[in-house]
């Protein structure tokens, strides 16, 4: 049977107990509904493995007792990111959810001309700690042991200035060669950025900004897709192509 995954920050070794804070035993007990001497499986993002721990009552909180560890290699092989337009709240949080899920290593989110309501400095820190919460959840469905690193920028030319080891460069738009085409006919990289407008697509100076720095245009197609399925859809036919996945 799959044990339920937790994500800790404290360090982890066998022989060692973790007392969960209030927040992870109210998700353990109240949530999994698991209880003592029911087994969980505990996380860090240090390493590559699970530490897995029979959990016991300590007062208000539980308390996770290690006992033994088990390596499992789920990371991608393909180094990605996604350099994501904010868009809506609700449509954000999908695509963060759902590229963790895929195996994304970083998320680049950036002030779009044409995003509907810009991040301000003062929200960027609250917000920052919402989007790597979403992606340590979706870590421990998943079974990835590392969220992926999020960053966010105040606009596209700022993140840009921050390229420092982006080998392969692709931008979503209609005009560009289908993306399923463009991987199989092209060497295939160790790392990938594909960039995506918010809803109401990158703006003329945004596009031409990107193709001016490398980034090579492609397209999924016919139909219009909103911006999260589009990074779904994309992230998705890169790691079949380039990465894990396989058909």
């Amino acid at each position: 049977m799959r044990l339920s995954r937790v994500f800790v920050e404290e360090s982890l070794a066998i022989g060692s107990s973790i007392e969960l804070d209030a927040s992870r035993s109210h998700y353990v007990g109240n949530v999994l509904r698991l209880k003592t001497g029911d087994e969980i499986a505990l996380f860090n993002g240090q390493s590559d493995n699970d530490h897995h721990a029979v959990l016991e009552k300590n007062g208000k909180h539980l308390l996770a007792n290690i006992h033994t560890r088990q390596d499992s290699k789920v990371e991608s092989c393909l180094d990605s990111e996604i350099l994501q337009a904010l868009s809506r709240s609700n449509h954000l949080d999908l695509t963060i959810q759902k590229c963790t899920e895929l195996g994304v290593a970083k998320l680049s989110i950036f002030n779009a001309e044409h995003s509907q309501i810009p991040l301000k400095p003062k929200q960027q820190e609250k917000r920052l700690a919402h989007w790597r919460a979403i992606s340590i959840k979706a870590c421990e469905q998943c079974g990835r042991h590392a969220p992926p690193i999020i960053n966010f920028y105040p606009s596209l030319n700022e993140l840009f200035d921050t390229d420092a080891n982006r080998q392969h460069k692709l931008m979503l738009d209609f005009d560009g060669l289908l993306l399923g085409d463009y991987l199989s006919n092209t060497v295939k990289e160790a790392q990938v950025s594909l960039l995506l407008g918010p809803e109401g697509g990158l703006s003329k100076q945004e596009i031409k900004a990107a193709t001016t720095n490398g980034f090579k245009i492609v397209s999924l197609g016919p139909r219009v897709l909103r911006t999260e399925t589009a990074a779904i859809a994309a992230m998705a036919i890169i790691q079949t192509y380039w990465g894990d996945l396989s058909i």
